[in-house]
């Protein structure tokens, strides 16, 4: 579900859950219905901000490894 309140990034959601990768994020601005971010790889910087490396799953289907932008929002 996606929170348009939440106002923690990727790294602090990782950190939230454990630290467990690989896991789901959603932009609230995204349609969760078709669209999520896989995180599978973090490296943190300068904490709550670093990379994050996954894929986008698009209307269920799997898009190419990338990193992902904007995650310290």
């Amino acid at each position: 579900m996606t929170d348009p309140e939440c106002n923690k990034n990727v790294f602090q959601l990782w950190k939230e859950g454990g630290e467990k990768l690989p896991f789901k994020v959603i932009r609230w601005t995204w349609n969760p219905a078709t669209s999520a971010f896989l995180v599978e790889r973090i490296e943190i910087g300068k904490w709550p901000y670093g990379k994050a490396w996954g894929g986008f799953i698009r209307n269920g289907v799997a898009e190419a490894p990338q990193q992902l932008n904007g995650v310290g929002s």
